[in-house]
């Protein structure tokens, strides 16, 4: 690794206390991170996926339910690849043991070789908001994802709900400007639905499916003041799934252009 990538990894794990229970949102991130996960492992199991790539472990909440597919022999082969050292140790310890079939691969997206697939499915949820350049790293993808293979990605939407409120109160003058809590996350961007769905197309992709992962109608810290029991959670994942364009954030499933 080269002292430049050595920077950006060592910056990577600068982000890694924001993925801690320490973080004010990181409840709020695990409940979406989860919800993903357990979805995109329930899209796995109904495609018959065999071999998997996961970019990025974050809050090991969408890692965990796929490894559980692996264990079970549902897949034959899980990749899951990162550049933070010190969040794919903790995944690692974590995990322990280790199933066969799991790799864990420490690098950067753009630097994975060209032979490195070719995967059933490729699952990049909270990926495209940190990179330099999501229109290379989609573009890259399709190198690795076999014909009849989907792209799973899912990221923080600009128009949630709240922060639709929050705009039209005249709280939020701009959409689509970065919080400090977006920073500590290492956010660059933020998307909208369609925003992402221009994207993925221009990058040689087709739309299959787009869904809300959880809706939020206040902030967080008015959401924290009402103490909301863990079955209005629930319910908030529920009542997002046919919402994606207020949802606070989605997913998309995407095939490669024929």
């Amino acid at each position: 690794m080269s002292s430049a990538d050595a920077t950006r990894a060592e910056q990577l794990d600068g982000h890694a206390g924001a993925y801690s229970k320490a973080f004010p949102h990181f409840e709020e991130n695990h409940v979406v991170h989860e919800a993903y996960g357990l979805r995109i492992a329930a899209r796995l199991q109904q495609e018959g996926a065999r071999q998997v790539l996961s970019l990025g472990i974050g809050h090991m909440a969408v890692a965990r339910p796929i490894v559980e597919l692996l264990r079970a022999g549902q897949l034959a082969r899980y990749v899951i690849v990162d550049a933070a050292p010190a969040i794919i140790q903790s995944f690692a310890a974590q995990m322990q043991p280790l199933p066969p079939g799991l790799e864990l691969v420490e690098s950067f997206f753009e630097q994975l070789p060209p032979t490195f697939g070719p995967f059933d499915a490729i699952e990049a949820g909270f990926v495209l908001e940190h990179v330099d350049d999501p229109a290379s790293l989609l573009r890259s993808m399709r190198g690795f994802i076999a014909p009849a293979g989907r792209l799973h990605v899912a990221v923080p939407n600009a128009r949630s709900l709240h922060r639709l409120l929050g705009h039209e109160a005249g709280l939020l003058p701009d959409l689509y400007a970065l919080s400090d809590a977006d920073r500590a996350l290492g956010h660059r961007r933020y998307f909208d639905v369609p925003r992402l769905q221009s994207l993925a197309v221009d990058c040689g992709w087709q739309v299959q499916s787009s869904a809300g992962l959880i809706l939020k109608p206040f902030t967080t810290g008015q959401l924290d003041q009402l103490g909301l029991p863990p079955a209005v959670w629930r319910a908030l994942q529920t009542l997002a799934e046919p919402y994606p364009e207020i949802a606070n954030a989605f997913c998309m499933e995407l095939s490669p252009c024929a």
